[in-house]
């Protein structure tokens, strides 16, 4: 009786054993098609947009084979952090696409060119160095209005906190963040603290921005904007989009329209 609870167990250790190596084995070849994959995509978009640096990528789910079942990659994530943006300064930036159709060819090249994604969303993320740039407040700080966390949470308002041009000491203004049409408006509402003597008309101008979001690299005006982790988001997004490996990339300007020129 002993002897075959003995052998039992021996062999449901065997089978253990197998099952944990066969498991090691699928998850480093899962990794391996992911990996070659990415890196296809990212040096494919670099060349393709002119970068000087190839972006992060993430490709598929936490299980890159599944999409052989599915025939779509759940997402692909294309990141660029602490970039420089004539005419915007330093930003991060990233595309994601979801729900992209893909043949086996592709799940295993990485080759998007002409695939098709339910959701494309172009995000840019300027912090405080970035919106100072903007400003010429060198020492501007984002934070929330409200939460002091620091995720922070999303909000449409935010608090500036810095030193004028013209003045030397800082000043922390509320302002509200909106959309009006295409144009980004960042709009003083509130004098929160300053220097004795000073008001809001005094430093409003310092602290309002306005910029038509098509001139940033979104491939479209932004959708919404909003302040999180003390930065503020602008994004973009389409449904049911025909990909390019150009536009692709987080810096890509949109593709101009021949029936223009």
């Amino acid at each position: 009786m002993q002897k075959s609870r003995s052998q039992a167990l021996n062999i449901a250790a065997a089978s253990l054993g197998v099952c944990a190596i066969a498991g090691a084995t699928f998850w480093v070849a899962d990794s391996a098609i992911a990996a070659r994959a990415e890196n296809n995509i990212s040096t494919a978009v670099a060349d393709s947009a002119d970068l000087d640096n190839n972006p992060r990528v993430f490709a598929g789910s936490s299980i890159y084979s599944t999409s052989f079942f599915t025939g779509e990659l759940a997402t692909v994530s294309i990141d660029m952090l602490d970039v420089e943006v004539p005419g915007v300064g330093m930003v991060n930036a990233s595309t994601v696409v979801e729900k992209v159709k893909v043949t086996p060819e592709q799940i295993l090249s990485g080759n998007l060119e002409g695939t098709t994604a339910e959701l494309f969303t172009r995000n840019l993320r300027m912090d405080g160095v970035a919106i100072g740039a903007q400003l010429d407040i060198t020492d501007l700080d984002i934070s929330h209005p409200n939460d002091i966390s620091p995720a922070g949470g999303l909000a449409s308002e935010a608090l500036l906190t810095g030193t004028p041009p013209g003045q030397s000491d800082p000043v922390s203004v509320l302002v509200t963040l909106r959309l009006v049409g295409s144009e980004f408006r960042m709009t003083p509402i509130e004098l929160i603290d300053a220097a004795p003597g000073l008001n809001l008309d005094d430093v409003s101008s310092a602290f309002t921005w306005r910029v038509d979001t098509r001139q940033l690299p979104l491939a479209d005006r932004a959708m919404a904007v909003y302040l999180s982790g003390g930065s503020i988001h602008f994004q973009s997004e389409a449904r049911n989009v025909t990909l390019t490996t150009r536009e692709l990339s987080p810096l890509a300007a949109p593709e101009a329209d021949s029936s223009t020129s």
